[in-house]
């Protein structure tokens, strides 16, 4: 369902520019590529939500020799396609995949009601789904977004009452997602299974299925063109869900709406100066 949902956005946003060529009769793969650039992007996640040691710091935990065996910041992988529409605004499409992670120590559950999917009279101590310390958990996932993107250098220019360099570009992006998740959370010193999303009940194998949820996406994103066509790129970006399944923790007094940032850095390439090249390239032979 997600791979066929990338391909109809892909589609559509490529059929957007054909439309917006003006005064093109025939199939253009110049006119195609005009004010299009596609970016590739790695960074680290961080989540928010029930299960998170602190609130403004990313946690780890350590065996009792020092070594750390769980991180809460992961890593993802995000490709997109932009198509600008106007001076300051712009549409696009993101593809983001990878994982995001969180452990809440037994202090930080004090004067909460901790969730506890699976009593003690279902599962006994030491099987699966018994809950008795902290925990911890790691989600992997795959998400498509629509976004609107808008350019803001020129009320910075006003705030500033300055000029900004015409090859750094200030956005702010908005928009909507279908992430697509596993969900797996275990206790944080012997990792125990204690509850799950998209895995079989009570183990720790995949199910067929992954868990959908729609997503609400917000972020900003700088772009400063070093190289005619090409320009480095710095997003942050949060996404949220109206749920509390990301942790497989629903706990009564938490946080309510699970969300997860991420920090990248990468690349984007304008495509209609590599087709340019291309052409020039051709045209020698």
């Amino acid at each position: 369902m997600k791979n066929k949902l990338s391909i109809i956005i892909a589609i559509s946003l490529l059929s957007f520019s054909l439309v917006s060529a003006q005064g093109v009769s025939k199939f253009d793969l110049k006119e195609m590529l005009k004010d299009v650039s596609i970016g590739f992007n790695y960074g680290i996640t961080q989540f928010d939500g029930d299960i998170r040691q602190y609130d403004f710091a990313s946690a780890e935990q350590k065996d009792n020799y020092g070594k750390t065996y769980f991180k809460e910041l992961r890593t993802a992988f995000s490709f997109s396609l932009e198509k600008n529409i106007s001076e300051n605004i712009s549409v696009s499409i993101e593809n983001i995949s990878g994982e995001f992670a969180g452990l809440r120590r037994p202090n930080e559950y004090v004067g909460y009601k901790v969730d506890i999917p699976y009593s003690s009279t279902v599962v006994s101590p030491g099987n699966p789904g018994y809950f008795e310390s902290g925990d911890k958990f790691v989600t992997t996932f795959n998400e498509t977004d629509i976004l609107l993107n808008y350019n803001i250098n020129s009320s910075i220019s006003k705030l500033l009452k300055k000029e900004l360099s015409q090859d750094l570009s200030i956005n702010i992006k908005l928009g909507l997602g279908y992430n697509s998740f596993r969900s797996l959370r275990t206790d944080l010193y012997n990792d125990n299974y204690i509850y799950s999303f998209g895995y079989d009940e009570l183990t720790k194998n995949e199910s067929n299925d992954p868990v959908s949820e729609t997503v609400i996406v917000a972020g900003t994103k700088l772009k400063y063109k070093f190289e005619k066509g090409v320009s480095l790129v710095l997003d942050y970006t949060i996404r949220v869900i109206n749920s509390d399944k990301w942790d497989s923790s629903i706990m009564e007094g938490g946080q309510g709406k699970d969300r997860f940032s991420f920090l990248s850095f990468g690349l984007a390439y304008d495509l209609e100066k590599f087709n340019k090249v291309k052409e020039i390239i051709d045209a020698k032979d």
